[in-house]
Parts: C-alpha cells; structure tokens; sequence
C-alpha cells in the first residue's frame, strides 16, 4: 500500500484517440477500428501517397458500436479522406467496399488508391461470403487494400449462436489475422492493409467480444510497425491485383498459386508469427494465437512459470498472429526439436489442421507429438466451446509438464483451481437475472399474442420474448427470414396461423423479403413490425436510410399485403392518413391490441400490424437532451390500496414496478428512477393508481447542502501499490451505469500515466441482465497480460448487484486473502417478480455464498441503492456510491483527483456523480452519521410482527378503523380460539399467527368504502406530498363496478382516469362505511362483495375443521392452509381468477390434511 495520492495528472482529453498523433490513448476495441485508417492514411501520406479510405458495414455485437463511434469521429475521419456510408445490410455493405477496389481502374479517380474496411458480426460474415468469394478472385487495387472485420462472439453473450469465422474466410481463401488485445487491433490491422496489397487478396480480422468490449491505454503512433515487403518471393509478371476485363480460372489461378502464398511470405518476413519464449533445450512447444495468447501467458504467470523456470521446462512458445494460412517456415523452425506441441486456440481447430498436414512428412523419429482439443488417447484436454479461461489452460499445460517436470507453484495452482470449482460447486439458493425488456419498451406490449395463438421470434430486442413465460414465443430465425420457416410449416399442421415479431430495423435490413415470401405462398401470418425509430440492441442508432412510417405502410401494401393496421400509443397522430392504400386497412390505440390481434388471426392469408411506439431507452436520451417533450407526468401507487397482486406487473411486463415489503405483505411502488412513462401499469385492475400531473420530484433534503459540519474531514487512504496488477470486478444489473465504474477507474489510471485494461459487456446483458465487468490497473502497460481477470486474482470485488455477485462468473475471480468484497445488498428484483408476486429473494444465502468465497472479515454489504435514493434521489447513483465507499477503504489503486478528473471528462451529470463518489467515501469513513441522516430523511419500515399477541392487536386496531369495534372482537374472538387449540401458539410462524394475517385479509376486503377510507385517511396524502413537490394535481385510474363501461372482448371492466374531484368524493364516501353489510349497502348487493363475505365464512368453517383435528403429523399442513387467504389478491376479475388458482391446491391441501390422500402439496408461505 502506499500513501502517495498526489501523483501529477497528465491533460487528458477524449478526443485524444482521434486527435493524437505519437503517444499514447485510452481507447476501447471499437474506437480502436475507428483510429486505424486514419492511421493507415498517415501512414501513406508519409510515404508519399494520396489515399482515401472507404468504411461500411452492418453493426451487430461485438461491433454493435461501430457506426456510432464513426458518427462520433466524423471530423477527424474527414480530415484524412475517409468516407464512413452505414451498409443497409451486410453483403451489400461488403459489396460497395469490393466498389472501392475498383475506382482506379476507370478515369476519373481523385487518389492513387482507396482502402477498405467492411465490419459485420459472425452471421453477417456468413449472409455476406457470396461477395467476399467473388472480391477476393477479384483482387484489391495497389494502393487500396480490404481489412475484414468479423465479429465473433465466442460465448453466445449476445447472439443467437456462438460464433467463429474463420473457416467461412478458409473456404474463400481470405488471410485472417487474430488480434490478442485492442494494442495488437491497430497493430495487425496495419499489418492487414498491407498484406492486402501485397497479396492482392481481402484480409480478414478477427474482432471478438474479448476485444472490441475491452479498453487500453494504446500505442497511436502511426510509425509504430515497421513494413517489409518479401524480396525473394516471385509474383505474377502481371501482378495480383484488381484488372478488368478479368475472366474467372484466371482469377482462380491468382489466387490459388500466387496470392495465398504471397500472403503466407508476407507474414513470414514481417514477424507476424513468432516464438515469443524459447530455451536451450526445449522439449514441449506451445503454438497459440489471438486472445488464447494471453490466456497462455497469464496460464504460465499464474503456476509460477516465468523465463527461468520455462527454460529449466524446456518450454518453447509460438504466438501466431495470422491463423490461416499458416506460414510453415517459421512454423517447422518452431517445431524443431520439440517432443510434443500442445496448440491453445478457441472455438474449432484452425492452427492445429494445418499444423499436423505440415509435419506430416517429418521424419518419424523427429515428428513431434501434436495435441490440443484432445488428448493422446483422445479424452477432451481444450475443448472448443464457448471461452477458454487461463484457468482451463493452465489445467491443460500442467497436464502435459507434470509427466517430467514437477513445480510447487504450479502444483498450489492446480489444487486451487480444483478447489475453487468444489467450492462453487456447492448447492445454495441463489436466483437469476435474465436480460429482459427496458422499462416501457414497446415489445411489452407488442409481443403479447391473444390467448391460443402463438408467434414466432426474430432478431432484435423482441428475441427476449422466445424466453418470457407469458408471451408463448417460439422458435426464431436469422436475420431477415422471419416467418419463413411458416411456409413450411403451414401445409401440414392443423394450426391454422401465426404472428411473426419484426424489428423495424430488420425490415430495412432485408425482412420485407420475408413478408414477399409469405404473400406469395399464400400463409396465414400477421406480421407485428414494430416500428420504435430506433435500433434498439445495438444502442438506438438509426436506420440506415429513411424509413417512414407512411414508407412502411405504402411498402407492404405494394407488396400484396391486404390487411394492414396501424397500432400507436397516439393514435391521433395518423388520424385520416393511409385510407385506400389497401382493401382494409385500420387504425388502433394500443390498448386495442388484443382484440385486433383476435381478428387477424382469422383473417385468410397475410396481415400486417404496424406498432408505432418510440424506443423507450431512446424516448429517455433524448428527452435528456431536450431533443423530446418529457410528460410532466408520473404514476403513484398508494400502497395502502395495493393488494400486492402484480396484474400492473403481468400489464406493463415492466421492472420498474418495484416490491414494497409491509406489515401487510408485499405490495408495489415505482422506482421513479427508472421508470420511463409508459403508465401500462396503470392498465393492472386495481384502484392504487393515481397519476400525478404536473410538479416534480422532491430532491432529497441531505443532499441540498449544508451538511458538511456534520462530517469530519476524510483522511486519505494508503492506495495499493502496483508491483503487479490490481484487480478490480465489477457486478451490476445491465443498463444500471456499470460500465461507467471500470471506464472511470480506467481512464483515472491512464490520466496518471498507468497502465490499464478494462473488459465489458454489451449487447444483450445491457437490457436488464447480468453484468461482469473487469477493470485492470498495473504500474506499466505491458504488465497486463489478459484482460479477462483470471481465475481467484481479483483485489476487489464491486458488487453493484446482490444477484450477479454471487453467480459463478462473479465469485469464480475472488479468493481468500486477497479480494475484497464490497457489496450492494439492495433487493433489486428479477424478471421472475412479473409473473410471480411471491417470489424469492434469497438475500441471506447468497450473502452467505460471497461471504465464503471472500471470507467473512473480507465482505462488506451495504444498501446503497437505498442511501444513493435518499441522498440523491435517483438510485442510479448506487454504483458510484460503492465505488468511493470502496476508494475511502484503500481498494482502488487511482487518486480520488484522477477519478474526479474522468468523471469530468465523462461530462455526464458530473456534479452528481461526484457527489455520489463523495457520499461513499464519507459513508465508509464515518457510517453512523451517514446512515443516521438517511434515517432521519426516510426512516425504515418497522420489521413485520411476529407474535400472534401482536398481529391481533395490531389487525384488531387497523379493522376498527375499517369498520367499528365490534367487528374486531369478531376478528379477535376467532382468533383466540385457533389459539386454544394451537399448541405451537407463541412460536414465529405458528398456525395461530398465519390465522391472524390471513383472516384480516378476508375481512378488510377492500370494497368502495375502503378504498375511500385509505385515500381519504391523510396517509396518503402525506406519502405524496414526500415523494413530490411543486403544483401538481392528482387524477386517480378507477373501474367503480356500478358505473364503467366492459370490454367488449374480454368482458372485464375499463378503467377510467378521475380528476382531483375523487378525494372529496373519497371522503364523503369514507363516511359512509358504517353501512357496509347493511340493506342500504348499495355496492354490497355485486357478486364480487357477496363472494369475499362467503370467503370470511368458508375460512372460519376451515378453522373449525383444522382445529377439530389439529395433530402434529398434519400441522405444517394446516398452516399452509390457513395461508391460503393471502395470496387471494386483487380486485374483481383478477381476485376471481386467483380464487379458481386456489381452489384446487385447498382442496388436495384439504384431502392431506385429512389423510385421504398421500400424494405431496407443494406448500408456498405467502402468509
């Protein structure tokens, strides 16, 4: 640890990986292909050349990002004559950049040559190698050049299918060159240019998530590589370039006898591939390539092998920048002398295929033994799927050198990697967090199909419906077949449709191609395209071209489709427009959806809804930015109302519909942080809605100021020191803002001249889901190895989310007497809450789990979404709380006034991101005075009672309010009579205590009087008046049974919007409740209140039965059926439905308590 914080700050700006021409820039994978042709154009300007460069392709994860950040460096790309034109889809991208080969072969060309970049994820490789065959025959220009850019995710994080390339460029016989880190993107990206000049031919560069999601401190001088061109090797008299005319064997011979081997000489003699460690006398090999590199690196580090004791070893390693084709001199100079070669590459055998047919013709006795996915007996040693990790490699290696040479240090590894995995192994109960929809996002509603019918997924967003329960998506397509697989499908099923989901941005890209197909073959399908203005997965970028909502509705009117509706959350916005366009076309408010949805279905042949709905994540930036009018509008829900049922939740599919623990079970609240003003919540069947129009949200009063004399000044914490790299992991929830933790603590590191690396995710885990970021800081750049955090050498551990932190992902980077823990413990919910209002969080075990992993003296847990809320109000300062809570500890290895710095060059929210940085660093100093202001500012709730004494008295109390005393001592009196004949009485948990919540539930039914009461009674009021301020009005989202109208489609009540006026109205009728049950009871002649009166009564019958014949082998059962009441939630339809859920699992509860029957219950304590 050192106490030095005061290290001198080097002026940083963002621009820097743009604008800098010879040091060094912090720069991610991405920006990285953003600098390269411009360094590429340095490059030629220098050697006296006047190039262009020309760039499109199509974004998908890991280059999801691309276009953006070429939007984002527009200027600087203009300055060095590159053009970035976003392709429409991916092979006719690939096909303009074979155009740009071609400028100089006709008059008219303004520069001596134009170099190509093409980029497009795995699957857009495979729709564009029709091209790529025919431009890479074709040739490139002499001073021009194609670098192709694949995306590979290996470990499916964001696909639909992991992902490898490489073979696809094999059989078009395209070079690939594989980068190891975002250093060597630039660097073989150089390389990739030239030899595509050289060799005449496309070459292909591997981008996988590893590196486009990763960030470094990277070497931008454009001098850095050095090109030598093969003197020895002999080319065609012709050359290998791009001529025309140009007949298509002649461009097969170029290719097959010259320019692969051209491109094979050109690595040779420019070093691509070399032996990076070697020795005297070696005797076991290691060839590897890309990423898998550095796992082996980091593998050799982590036993203890460094150059000394991989001399003694006989170890000899080959890093191979260019996979294929493999260069062979260098290769059998490598291969000397060994006695076996293991080859570390992931995914499927690229390296080790040819590797074998290349010493096939060694002498026998000479011929070393070749291993890699297998082994010798053929037993899996590396196998090729998903990632391999440096802990997998070093299994794999140590396998190999225990059969001759024996090490204490790598033995200690192996044993705890072994130990680790038992460790992990262990049974506890955790949950999930699977990447869902954002909060409003339109394929909320968009996705759900009417009950018996199903639809089928595609690519995009709506793909996270193949996974919903409720949404009965099956199958999915590549992109742009959606509704394809239909056709054949539909001649020999007794189903007679379908919906197909389709992405507004897969219609452009090539869907309308589908819809042809289905029109043409005659299927009954309804296409739900929905058109959100935005290309939401890849991070709201816009179509590439123009494509308007009235271009939409014309195009697939021209294209046969005959029924067409347009579906909107304005629909008076496309009042009068698209009449006559087709024989039927309509117009629908969403919440038609369902009926619509009922009638296409039956429509013969193939129907369009187009669903207008701005991307909910784009509707929030731009009103930001003020680029869109934000509703001065926010939903409330009055807690006290609340039956905790979730229909607002099933509605909506929304996670900013938050639990809310009470002493009356779990309700429901908004997290207005998150919330983006969809109000479908408000659609669930329950009067606690209440819309605030108007005002704003009260700023908390901690954070206005004027509380620095409560605090002592914070001493400066002894940093870590940096004789090797700090770890830092970081957990959170996607969306959340924890990427911008490891990309501050980065950038504060390269602010102060260290070396640092950051690994992301993006895509799909962006959506809610589970995120793991790593961030590494070292003394010197070339101190980090991988950028993947191995296995047990985390420092810190920054758990943003209780959930993600205790996954295998999170947990498999920690170790005792090393990592650190500090944790957020706040119960953020999964998507199982939507469906399920009873679900689990099981916040003591898998505190438990880290706490075993790290060590109890090394875990901190801390609610900072809670003191980020009450301090800032917005929980989106959670993370940045923990990060300075971490900092005041000791755990970051950056000054605070470097952190400070990035935060400033983020230049997002920056004073509240300081604060926040600021208030963890007071809270790990001086807690008690932290979380005595929360506490003063947002006192928690009481826990819930427990003894029978005081839930009685407490029920009794709350039902005298709700009616008189009489009609608590009825309460009570049943009760106390459970209690005679409850042994277990006292105990938590007990039947007498189930009894007491259950039948208070019953009996303070929430009718019209009620809900009055609990509006009317000031708490409601008061909590308003907390969480808002300003001039606001309040209007109340009511269905009054006597007075609204029904849906016609599914016979439920619709609910109304009421203004102000309700509160007199709920108090007069408050008054009123004395007549409850009485003959001037208007509303309790409705079957719905005559039912919850015949609930009471059925309850109290069930508890004379169970105390009749309470023993102790049928007790647990007789609690689970005296809980049953409280889960008997909601109103009207929604109460009814739930009833009917419960009726059968009362009834076999009954028969087991009985003994009728031995067959099991699953029992659920709701109570």
């Amino acid at each position: 640890m050192t106490n030095d914080n005061r290290k001198a700050l080097t002026k940083v700006s963002l621009d820097d990986k743009y604008a800098l021409d010879t040091t060094r820039a912090y720069m991610t994978g991405i920006e990285a292909l953003v600098r390269l042709p411009m360094l590429q154009q340095q490059r030629d300007r220098r050697a006296g050349l006047n190039t262009a460069g020309f760039i499109s392709g199509y974004r998908g994860s890991p280059v999801g990002g691309v276009d953006q950040a070429m939007w984002k460096a527009e200027p600087w790309l203009k300055q060095h004559n590159i053009h970035f034109q976003p392709g429409l889809n991916e092979d006719l991208a690939a096909t303009s950049v074979w155009g740009s080969q071609q400028t100089n072969l006709f008059a008219g060309a303004r520069y001596d040559g134009v170099f190509g970049m093409w980029y497009g994820k795995g699957p857009g490789v495979d729709r564009s190698m029709d091209v790529i065959k025919h431009a890479n025959a074709f040739g490139t220009s002499r001073y021009g050049g194609v670098l192709a850019v694949a995306g590979d995710d290996h470990a499916c994080k964001s696909s639909t299918l992991p992902h490898q390339s490489e073979h696809m460029f094999i059989g078009a016989s395209v070079p690939v060159l594989s980068p190891a880190n975002v250093q060597e993107v630039l660097d073989l990206g150089i390389f990739g240019w030239e030899l595509s000049r050289y060799s005449g031919c496309w070459v292909a560069l591997k981008a996988i998530t590893e590196n486009m999601d990763s960030a470094i401190s990277a070497d931008i001088d454009p001098n850095r590589i050095n090109i030598v061109l093969p003197e020895d090797f002999q080319l065609p008299a012709d050359g290998v370039h791009a001529r025309w005319p140009d007949k298509p064997l002649e461009q097969e011979l170029r290719l097959n006898k010259f320019k692969i081997y051209a491109a094979r000489e050109f690595a040779r003699v420019n070093g691509i591939n070399r032996i990076v460690v070697d020795c005297l006398n070696p005797r076991l090999g290691i060839i590897t390539t890309g990423k898998a590199y550095l796992d082996v690196m980091q593998a050799l580090e982590d036993m203890g092998i460094d150059d000394a004791v991989a001399a003694e070893i006989g170890l000899r390693v080959y890093k191979v920048g260019m996979p294929w084709p493999l260069e062979p001199r260098v290769t059998h100079d490598f291969a000397e002398g060994l006695e076996e070669i293991l080859v570390v590459e992931e995914k499927r055998s690229i390296i080790e295929d040819q590797l074998t047919g290349q010493l096939y013709n060694y002498p026998v006795a000479a011929r070393p033994r070749v291993i890699g996915e297998f082994d010798e007996a053929g037993r899996d040693l590396l196998p090729n799927l998903a990632e391999l990790t440096p802990a997998m490699v070093a299994l794999a290696i140590a396998s190999r050198i225990r059969r001759f040479y024996q090490s204490d240090s790598m033995d200690r590894r192996i044993r705890w990697i072994e130990e680790k995995e038992r460790s992990l192994a262990q049974p506890r109960e955790t949950i999930e967090r699977v990447p869902h929809f954002c909060s409003g996002c339109p394929h909320n509603t968009s996705t759900r199909v009417p009950e018996g019918s199903h639809a089928l997924g595609g690519i995009g967003c709506h793909y996270m419906a193949t996974w919903m329960p409720d949404r009965q998506t099956h199958t999915f397509t590549q992109m742009g077949g959606e509704g394809a697989t239909w056709i054949g499908q539909a001649p020999f099923t007794d189903t007679r449709h379908v919906f197909q989901n389709l992405g507004d941005g897969t219609y452009f890209h090539s869907g309308i191609l589908a819809i042809r197909a289905a029109v043409a073959a005659g299927v009954n399908i309804t296409y739900k395209i929905l058109y959100n203005d935005a290309v939401a997965m890849t991070g709201g970028q816009p179509l590439d071209g123009t494509l308007t909502v009235g271009d939409l509705v014309r195009q697939v009117a021209a294209e046969g489709v005959r029924r067409i509706a347009l579906v909107s959350d304005h629909p008076e916005a496309w009042s009068g427009q698209f009449h006559g366009i087709t024989d039927y076309y309509s117009l629908h408010d969403r919440s038609e959806m369902d009926a619509l949805q009922r009638e296409l279905r039956e429509f013969a042949g193939t129907s369009v809804i187009v669903y207008v709905q701005t991307c909910a994540a784009e509707k929030r930036r731009r009103r930001k930015k003020g680029q869109l009018e934000d509703p001065a509008k926010r939903l409330f829900i009055n807690d006290a109302v609340c039956e905790g049922c979730g229909d607002c939740s099933i509605k909506s599919n929304c996670l900013s519909v938050l639990p809310k623990e009470t002493e009356l079970g779990r309700k429901r609240q908004i997290d207005q942080s998150s919330c983006n003003k969809d109000y479908s919540c408000a659609n669930g069947f329950c009067p606690s809605f209440v819309s605030v129009v108007g005002g704003r949200l009260r700023k908390p009063e901690g954070a206005a100021g004027g509380v620095e004399a409560l605090f002592d000044p914070l001493p400066e914490p002894s940093l870590p020191s940096l004789d090797k790299p700090w770890n830092t992991v970081v957990t959170g929830v996607g969306g959340t803002g924890v990427l911008t933790i490891t990309a501050l603590v980065a950038m504060a590191a390269h602010i102060e001249g260290k070396g640092c690396a950051t690994m992301n995710q993006t895509g799909l885990a962006q959506k809610f889901g589970a995120v793991v970021s790593h961030v590494r800081v070292s003394a010197r750049q070339e101190d980090i190895k991988a950028v993947r955090i191995p296995a047990g050498e985390a420092d810190l551990l920054l758990g943003c989310d209780l959930v993600v932190t205790s996954t295998y992902e999170a947990l498999g980077k920690v170790a005792h007497g090393r990592t650190h823990a500090v944790v957020n413990d706040a119960e953020v919910p999964t998507s199982a809450f939507i469906l399920d209002p009873d679900a689990r969080f099981p916040t003591a075990s898998m505190k438990a789990k880290v706490s075993d992993e790290v060590g109890e003296a090394s875990a901190f847990f801390i609610d900072a979404t809670r003191i980020a809320t009450q301090l800032l109000g917005d929980s989106i300062a959670a993370n940045l709380f923990l990060l300075g809570y971490a900092w005041q500890q000791g755990l970051v290895p950056v000054s605070a006034a470097a952190l400070e710095e990035a935060i400033e060059l983020n230049a997002v929210a920056v004073n509240f991101n300081k604060q926040a940085f600021l208030w963890g660093r007071r809270c790990a100093d001086q807690p008690q005075q932290v979380l005595a202001l929360v506490e003063e500012l947002a006192p928690r709730a009481a826990p819930r009672l427990e003894q029978v004494d005081e839930i009685a008295a407490d029920r009794a109390a709350r039902l005298t309010a709700y009616q008189d005393a009489a009609y608590a001592e009825r309460y009570l009196q049943q009760v106390n009579s459970v209690r005679a004949a409850d042994p277990r009485a006292e105990e938590p948990g007990s039947l007498s205590a189930v009894v007491a919540r259950a039948l208070y539930k019953l009996m303070a039914y929430k009718d019209e009087y009620e809900v009055a009461r609990l509006y009317s009674d000031g708490e409601f009021l008061h909590k308003v008046q907390q969480q808002f301020e300003g001039d606001f009005e309040l209007r109340f989202n009511l269905a009054p049974p006597l007075f609204s109208k029904r849906d016609p489609s599914t016979g439920h009540l619709i609910k109304q919007e009421f203004g102000p006026w309700m509160l007199k109205a709920f108090g007069w009728l408050a008054r009123l409740r004395r007549l409850r049950g009485t003959r001037l009871d208007i509303f309790g002649y409705t079957a719905e209140r005559r039912q919850e009166r015949a609930d009471i009564d059925d309850y109290i019958a069930l508890l004379a039965e169970l105390c009749a014949g309470l023993n102790p082998d049928n007790y647990a059962t007789a609690v689970a059926l005296a809980a049953l009441p409280s889960r008997l939630r909601g109103f009207g339809h929604v109460k009814d439905r739930n009833r009917e859920n419960l009726a059968e699992q009362r009834a076999a509860l009954l028969r087991q308590f009985r003994g009728d029957t031995a067959d099991p219950v699953t029992i659920v304590n709701a109570a």
